[in-house]
């Protein structure tokens, strides 16, 4: 009985992760320059993991939110520095975490060593 719980959450879970991003991009139009540095980013992440498409057709939406939200944060004057900062960190750490879900156990440490690295794509 608790495994069945614990299988209905993460399925849940993973539900959501992967519906929210779709639903914010099918709902919102994606600038020039947002949708250029979504496929740059994607690409070299793609390169660098060996991303599967499917893989990539659901990391795609993900980034596009991401960048979206940066740049809404970035654009929003009311907001001081470091309120735009720490809210950016957030941003970054729901796509990192919804991207994370996204990646094989093997895609995940290289990442994290490349983030390490800082060799992560930009």
């Amino acid at each position: 009985m608790n495994k069945k719980r614990s299988v209905f959450a993460v399925m849940l879970a993973l539900l959501f992760t992967l519906a929210i991003p779709r639903v914010v991009a099918q709902t919102s139009t994606v600038d020039p320059q947002t949708k250029a540095d979504v496929q740059s980013y994607l690409q070299q992440m793609s390169s660098e993991l060996n991303l599967t498409d499917a893989q990539q057709a659901q990391i795609k939406p993900i980034l596009q939110s991401e960048f979206q939200q940066i740049k809404s944060v970035k654009d929003d004057t009311t907001l001081s520095p470091e309120q735009q900062k720490a809210k950016a960190q957030e941003i970054h750490a729901a796509a990192k975490s919804q991207i994370a879900s996204v990646l094989t156990p093997e895609q995940q440490k290289k990442l994290a060593t490349m983030r390490e690295q800082g060799e992560a794509p930009k």
